[in-house]
């Protein structure tokens, strides 16, 4: 698969990589170019037209800890697994023996990001939002596959996986389904499960009303948190944001469905301001998750090499 997008340092406050080798360039490989795009300090040109943008905010800073006088791949080396360091992070991501495993699939999960923040950078938060499904349809299977198949143990991962396949019934069946089934199975000891992703509806006091109103309308409310505050603040349980994604889509691009309540033109008014809202906090979620899954399979990695 072709890329469509050039990444490179955008370098913030004159922080370079430690090495050639962590330098963005068009060889880099795609999970670890992910892993920089949600950092920050990158610059994306679309190669079809030559577009660049600047993307500098970190996705993962509310999470995360970060210590800004180190380089990115440092930061990288203490989130993703204290006990390793560059070398160990530099094996991982760009020696071809490991670094080719699902290349497609990574390419094309970088071709999801780069369009959504595009799209998002530029003020287009309804279009934004499509790249968030789609990102969320790449990942439904793969991301527990990947998880469960990279225990190198065989009794081990048919226990997960036979684990998160009798999770994903009744309304949770399905492709989509499965990744809230799986990641209910893959954090079950984390105390992400505990958190929320938070909407916070500020400015105009009565179109937030409205966005409550019609979001609470058309959404389960077991998937709300207990932080959720009337009119000014919408918390999504963190192992429930992918069916809050799921349900949003179906009730906002449907308008007859089934005879389910969807929004009413006149219950959004201004489509962007409302993804506007919504866009970066469930994106902030897919990041976590992608940051938890590349933990994980770093800690395996290092199992199985050494």
């Amino acid at each position: 698969m072709s890329r469509l997008f050039d990444i490179s340092e955008k370098l913030l406050d004159g922080r370079i990589p430690t090495s050639e080798k962590f330098i963005l360039s068009e060889t880099s490989p795609p999970n670890y170019n992910i892993l920089r795009i949600i950092m920050g300090g990158v610059s994306v040109t679309n190669n079809d037209t030559a577009i660049t943008c600047d993307f500098t905010t970190n996705f993962l800073s509310l999470y995360y800890s970060f210590n800004d006088e180190l380089s990115a791949e440092e930061n990288l080396v203490a989130i993703l697994n204290d006990s390793i360091n560059l070398d160990d992070l530099e094996k991982f991501f760009f020696d071809r023996r490991y670094s080719t495993k699902n290349k497609e699939f990574f390419n094309r999960l970088e071709n999801e990001f780069c369009n959504f923040l595009t799209y998002q950078s530029k003020g287009n938060f309804t279009t934004a939002f499509i790249f968030i499904y789609r990102i969320l349809e790449v990942i439904s299977f793969s991301f527990p596959l990947i998880y469960a198949s990279k225990t190198y143990d065989f009794k081990h991962t048919y226990g997960k996986l036979s684990e998160i396949f009798s999770n994903n019934a009744g309304n949770a069946k399905g492709e989509l389904g499965f990744l809230k089934s799986a990641i209910k199975v893959m954090f079950e000891d984390s105390e992400l499960l505990e958190t929320s992703i938070d909407i916070e509806l500020t400015d105009e006091h009565e179109k937030n009303e409205k966005i409550f109103k019609a979001i609470k309308s058309v959404i389960d409310n077991k998937i709300f948190h207990t932080d959720t505050i009337e009119n000014s603040k919408i918390s999504i349980c963190f192992g429930d944001v992918s069916s809050f994604i799921i349900t949003l889509r179906n009730r906002f691009f449907h308008l007859f469905n089934r005879g389910d309540k969807n929004l009413e033109s006149i219950e959004i008014i201004d489509p962007d301001y409302l993804f506007s809202k919504i866009n970066e906090p469930i994106f902030t979620w897919i990041c976590v998750i992608y940051i938890e899954i590349n933990k994980f399979l770093l800690e395996e990695h290092e199992k199985y090499v050494r």
